[in-house]
């Protein structure tokens, strides 16, 4: 009788190491969690708003977060992370200044929230992402935020972002299969993502087509990549030679809204020494009772001069441009063009935790309605003096 009680008392433990997969000398992996903060802080003089009727609202200094992000991040296991993130964007904006963005009184929202599971230990060929996330579609477009050398990241690829996803900022719900890996002298960095729009008529739609995407790109000299990341660096802070080439695409087929939605273009990161440049060029089609196209580029340089005790100066330059058919409206999205020139400086600490930049905006642009001119209004130039912070 003992012995039988024995053989089962052994076999329960035998059977709950294989479900579970413990040994009695084996630690257990505890979930980890780490809590951020990152804002940017601007301080804008702006010349004010021009009316259809060629009144102009005051010139104005205010102040306000333009960007202010909140979240958790960690592992579940030591393959499986996770990162969610809240945003308070344009909180405290005056409605009057030039600079992009609404009025945002104090409301938070949920900005992303995602897993990648990384599923070799070994390499980082293959990740699997899912969730709510940002899709790659460029590399401007999921270039960090806190890194972009110019006051913000560029607008085109906002019309990018809105053209393929249905919003501004592009997070959409879906799944991106990405990696990177040596094949031969250069670096491989791939991402392949499903997701849905996330615009009313697609949400509410009786015709459905997923959206399918993705972006490569070829790391040619020093790398600029140490390991697979889901967002980009714009700046990697030290001297380097390297050239950073990529391709990028989207396709959807039929929907309440249009017949088919596609894009494409290429992209480049060039460092040389303390010299960056980058730019990169996107084409936008769209048939419906007719086709429609629309054209982003933009380009920006700077060059990192490195300080003593780890701080660096970086005068910067870009220029971005959108350009859209006439038949915006049967393609619901917009027309005529869009251009922004930014000269500005930045100083950065080396370990990228605190920047204070100032930047001089021309915004110039022409047509019915895009991010320039709706309702016969136009923003007017502005400068802002801004500090960002990371905890």
């Amino acid at each position: 009788m003992k012995f039988k009680i024995m053989l089962t008392l052994l076999l329960v433990f035998f059977l709950k190491q294989l479900v579970f997969g413990e040994k009695p000398d084996e630690e257990k992996f505890k979930p980890t969690i780490s809590p951020y903060l990152k804002v940017q802080f601007w301080n804008a003089y702006s010349e004010g708003i021009q009316s259809a009727d060629g009144a102009r609202t005051q010139e104005r200094l205010a102040s306000y977060f333009r960007r202010g992000r909140a979240g958790l991040k960690g592992n579940l296991l030591p393959e499986i992370s996770y990162n969610l993130m809240v945003s308070f964007d344009y909180l405290a904006k005056d409605e009057n200044l030039s600079t992009k963005g609404t009025a945002n009184a104090g409301t938070f929202s949920i900005w992303s929230f995602y897993f990648t599971w990384k599923l070799n230990s070994e390499n980082d060929w293959l990740n699997i992402t899912g969730g709510y996330f940002l899709p790659h579609l460029s590399r401007e477009s999921t270039n960090s935020p806190w890194s972009v050398s110019s006051l913000d990241k560029a607008e085109t690829s906002c019309y990018l972002r809105q053209f393929v996803t249905g919003k501004t900022n592009g997070i959409s719900p879906g799944i991106n299969i990405g990696g990177m890996g040596k094949i031969g002298t250069p670096t491989l960095l791939y991402n392949l993502s499903c997701v849905n729009r996330q615009d009313k008529t697609s949400i509410q739609t009786e015709s459905w087509s997923p959206v399918v995407l993705g972006h490569f790109m070829l790391n040619f000299g020093d790398d600029e990549f140490q390991k697979y990341k889901y967002t980009f660096s714009n700046n990697v802070l030290k001297k380097q030679k390297s050239a950073t080439l990529g391709v990028g695409f989207s396709k959807q087929g039929e929907t309440d809204a249009f017949e088919s939605s596609s894009t494409i273009g290429a992209d480049a990161t060039i460092y040389l020494g303390g010299l960056k440049m980058d730019g990169e060029y996107y084409r936008l089609s769209r048939k419906n009772e007719s086709k429609y196209n629309a054209e982003c580029a933009m380009g920006r340089v700077g060059y990192n001069i490195f300080l003593k005790k780890n701080w660096i100066l970086e005068p910067v330059a870009m220029y971005q441009v959108f350009k859209g058919d006439d038949n915006y409206s049967d393609a619901s999205f917009f027309d005529g063009s869009d251009k922004i020139t930014d000269l500005g400086v930045n100083l950065i600490s080396k370990p990228k935790n605190i920047k204070v930049n100032l930047h001089y905006i021309f915004h110039d642009g022409d047509g019915t309605k895009n991010h320039y001119i709706s309702d016969e209004e136009t923003p007017g130039n502005y400068a802002v003096l801004g500090i960002q912070f990371t905890i």
